[in-house]
């Protein structure tokens, strides 16, 4: 794949678990390929230069020892959901200005990922048989997914890596529908606290 192909894979599969920039993107590549974990070919089309990346041997080596290895939860972290822990310091105003605009964002994504799951799901089987086929035509991309997946056939180890996808897509919606009922909460106490101090000012 090129590093525009895997861009446009991103944005339409991992949105919400992965960055599309393209400058991470490169440097992230640029490490693997140090590694020697991705190999480069270059190629011209249309007169222009492109990079082709494959994924090497010790790169097929490396994905398996990973993908075996348990989620470190210590490293689910978020800066941003930090922010949170330090919201008491500020004005009763402005938490409630962050809480609202906290729970906006998320109703807009939810209702994001909702329309991705419908689409996911009217599109799975020939989104399958196309990746199926394009995977085929390609005997080493065959090969290493087939030792990586274990897996006796092509068909089956796409499956698995589609259904997995959807699975994480569930997970996303799941977890916002928790944080926003978690939110709105808490938006609700401080709006109940500040009617509260507003009697006790009169």
């Amino acid at each position: 794949m090129t590093i525009y192909e895997m861009r446009a894979y991103i944005q339409l599969n991992l949105s919400t678990v992965c960055s599309d920039s393209l400058g991470s993107m490169q440097a992230a590549i640029k490490k693997l390929v140090e590694k020697g974990y991705v190999s480069v070919t270059e190629y011209v089309e249309n007169n222009t230069l492109k990079k082709q990346y494959s994924v090497t041997d010790k790169g097929v080596k490396y994905y398996k020892d990973w993908v075996g290895t348990p989620i470190n939860i210590q490293k689910m972290k978020s800066m941003e959901e930090g922010k949170f822990f330090f919201l008491g310091i500020a004005p009763g105003e402005k938490r409630v200005a962050f809480l609202k605009a906290l729970i906006s964002d998320m109703e807009v994504e939810y209702e994001k990922l909702l329309v991705i799951k419908d689409y996911v799901g009217k599109t799975q089987d020939t989104a399958i048989a196309r990746n199926t086929k394009r995977i085929k035509e390609d005997p080493v991309l065959t090969g290493n997914l087939l030792e990586v997946s274990g897996e006796k056939t092509v068909e089956k180890a796409v499956t698995n890596i589609d259904n997995y996808q959807i699975y994480m897509l569930e997970y996303g919606l799941e977890k916002i529908k928790a944080d926003l009922n978690f939110y709105k909460k808490i938006l609700k106490r401080e709006l109940k606290g500040s009617e509260s101090n507003g009697c006790k000012k009169q």
